[in-house]
């Protein structure tokens, strides 16, 4: 890391409404740092990233990329002017190869024509930055996850930027392809490309940063070498004095009335055979690597998956024709990992987001109720603390805690009594974790089930009554209670079937 400065944003403010999100923030990168922005959902950072990318114009202060001010006009202008982001969520195209994804707006073309050779050359550059070796010419929708974040990364890199932003990079990730990643971006580093690291991982940091910037209210808090500070001083910068470590007691709910049983559910070259139960106030933790079956799990119940076959019965019915419709009024509502794809509607207000499901389902039909609805959108804001100036404020514009809290707000608004939820704290800080946990646990004690799938062990280990181990597609082990370790998870998770304990 050099003593160069490249980019220095001083008194940045930006202000939504009545609601100040930036206010009066400084902040300086030099070139070849890795600089770790921390902070609670709604603390500043994705407005911060924003405007150093040019998505969102400052109502105050300035920003100067290698000792020059600039103005940008849009995201356009900041990626030629040296700015790349690389979203939480993939701008991929699945049906595009890795070339033409990693130069994709940038094709370069010849009498109309697209030169072939030079998109190759390009990709196969921004490749080799990151010292990866993946097939040009393979479509993208058949890569792994870790690849197609990589192929995103290398996509960034086209153009030669100053300062490459990373918004959460590993959340889809698991421990493995973490730590490749990981890798990956302390490379750049190396060659003089100053990196902001977004993520809410707190044990990536020590392994990833020189530095952090800790955001909170809107406002700095601190910028330190990430050798200075043990994890409980972060923990307590980020959160000031909120207390975010719950505690409560694990019950085996194996005696109380089953309200969703699965018999011999399959789907073809993904799940064989799963059977369950899931028991009144019950949260279930479903475990396994990423492919072992989780998410299609979850889908299939649900209805999304019209090959599947087997035995669904929700509170002693058989569901014949399983689709998205007939769950939810039967009182089922699943969650998605893709919060953004298929969690909400970006350009709709928090409040009709959190409406959506309940119309038709606890209010009359054909009739709008808006005194009615507008009582229920408080009520679930409180509820759930999400953080909005108002409940017209487009849910898209929130942070990202903020948004899944309104996912899951959705479903408890229209009174669903089992929920399937499949990554619920993905990309959520500590606070908003906290917050999701103990409104889990809160439905249980109040009868609402819950189907919990995650990548995080911890949080399966600290938030589940029960946990069933999905591995290739079966269910192999189940744990109760205290028996349900991160370390004991994991090991199942990844034991070998010809492997005896």
């Amino acid at each position: 890391m050099s003593d160069e400065t490249v980019l220095s944003c001083s008194g940045m403010t930006k202000r939504f409404g009545a609601v100040t999100a930036l206010d009066g923030v400084d902040f300086t990168l030099k070139r070849g740092e890795v600089r770790a922005l921390l902070g609670k959902n709604g603390a500043g950072k994705s407005t911060l990233v924003n405007l150093i990318s040019g998505s969102l114009s400052p109502d105050q202060g300035e920003i100067t990329l290698s000792g020059e001010k600039v103005q940008w006009t849009g995201p356009r202008e900041a990626q030629s002017g040296g700015i790349a982001v690389v979203h939480q969520e993939f701008s991929l195209v699945p049906g595009l190869t890795v070339a033409e994804n990693i130069t994709m707006g940038r094709w370069p073309r010849q009498f109309g024509f697209v030169r072939a050779g030079l998109l190759r050359r390009r990709a196969e550059r921004a490749l080799g930055m990151l010292g990866v070796d993946i097939p040009l010419f393979v479509e993208v929708g058949k890569l792994s996850l870790a690849e197609q974040q990589v192929v995103e990364i290398a996509k960034a890199l086209v153009d030669d930027p100053k300062v490459l932003i990373l918004d959460e990079p590993t959340s889809a990730l698991n421990n493995t392809e973490v730590t490749a990643l990981l890798k990956l971006v302390r490379r750049l580093a190396q060659t003089g490309m100053a990196v902001i690291y977004v993520s809410h991982r707190m044990k990536e940091i020590p392994l990833v940063a020189d530095s952090l910037t800790v955001l909170r209210d809107g406002r700095h808090v601190a910028t330190a070498a990430v050798s200075s500070l043990s994890s409980a001083q972060v923990a307590e910068l980020i959160s000031g004095d909120l207390e975010v470590n719950l505690e409560w007691t694990h019950r085996d709910r194996r005696e109380a009335p089953v309200v969703l049983r699965i018999d011999d559910l399959t789907v073809p070259h993904r799940l064989h055979g799963v059977s369950l139960a899931l028991h009144e106030g019950e949260v279930l933790g479903i475990a396994g690597l990423l492919g072992s079956g989780r998410t299609e799990l979850l889908e299939s119940v649900f209805g999304l998956h019209r090959e599947a076959v087997g035995t669904v019965e929700v509170f002693g019915k058989a569901v014949d024709g399983r689709f998205p419709r007939k769950m939810l009024d039967m009182g089922v509502a699943l969650t998605s990992e893709d919060r953004k794809g298929a969690g909400i509607v970006p350009m709709l207000g928090v409040g009709e987001n959190l409406m959506m499901t309940a119309r038709g389902r606890i209010l009359p039909p054909f009739w709008l109720r808006p005194l009615t609805e507008l009582r229920l959108m408080a009520a679930a804001i409180a509820s759930l603390s999400i953080r909005a100036s108002s409940p017209d404020q487009e849910i898209g514009t929130l942070s990202g805690g903020n948004q899944q809290k309104g996912v899951i707000g959705r479903a408890l608004t229209a009174k669903m009594r089992i929920l399937l939820l499949d990554e619920p704290t993905r990309g959520v800080d500590l606070q908003a974790k906290a917050q999701i946990y103990r409104l889990i646990r809160e439905l249980a004690d109040d009868g609402v089930s819950s189907i919990f799938v995650s990548s995080e062990l911890e949080e399966i280990a600290e938030v589940c009554d029960r946990v069933l181990i999905l591995r290739d597609g079966h269910v192999r082990e189940e744990l109760i209670g205290p028996e349900a370790t991160a370390e004991r998870i994991l090991a199942l998770a990844m034991r070998q079937e010809n492997e005896h304990d």
